[in-house]
């Protein structure tokens, strides 16, 4: 069965996850590290728990979920995931970080490994299934962990909420869908993990997120 530790980093509050099992393989979903101290806190729980990081992942390619990757590429070689659609958005990332007081550190933005819809990553003895889960962004997946019944939204869907679509490349009727599909279609005591904020249940956004009614 997978664990979790989370973290919440940079100015946009970002929740960076790591998933391990106990084969002490882990992955990083969403690297928002973008200082020497949250680098710091995060390598320091990896080490202190002597896990061997085999990928990082990235939900979608908005800066605060990836202003990190080359320091966890770097400091475990390892490659970073994520659906092919993602790459305009890491090419934006690179000019919008100094705007927020980030420093951009992924001279190559592109992903090392490109993930596809239902495909299976293994993780120790445990697995993250990939749902494609467009609108916020595109190339938006979401991670769902079967057997420990958790999903991992990225910024698509929130308690409460779902992601902004008033980006370049988001739309509020495929994020709809994309919920409505591939999100409400898990058992009801699913438990989502989103990129910021608290976690809740798809039952609970089911019967009370006002965005995205069923």
């Amino acid at each position: 069965m997978l664990k979790i530790e989370s973290f919440v980093f940079n100015p946009f509050s970002e929740n960076t996850y790591i998933i391990y099992d106990d084969t002490r393989e882990c992955v990083i979903i969403d690297p928002g590290c973008s200082t020497p101290g949250e680098e710091d806190q995060l390598f320091g729980f990896i080490d202190s728990h002597q896990l061997k990081p085999i990928l990082a992942i990235n939900t979608h390619g908005h800066v605060d979920h990836t202003v990190g990757n080359k320091a966890v590429k770097q400091r475990y070689g390892i490659k970073v995931a994520a659906h092919a659609d993602i790459q305009k958005d890491l090419i934006r990332s690179r000019r919008q970080a100094p705007y927020f007081g980030m420093i951009w550190k992924n001279e190559d933005e592109m992903p090392d490994v490109f993930l596809e819809d239902d495909e299976v990553i293994h993780v120790g003895n445990s697995t993250l299934e990939v749902l494609c889960t467009p609108g916020h962004a595109q190339g938006s997946i979401s991670l769902y962990a079967v057997m420990e019944g958790w999903v991992f939204t990225g910024d698509a869907l929130f308690c409460r909420s779902i992601g902004r679509t008033d980006f370049t490349g988001g739309d509020y009727e495929t994020l709809c869908e994309s919920i409505r599909s591939r999100l409400f279609t898990l058992p009801d005591d699913t438990t989502v993990f989103s990129g910021h904020g608290e976690c809740t249940t798809i039952g609970d956004e089911k019967d009370f997120n006002y965005y995205v009614a069923m």
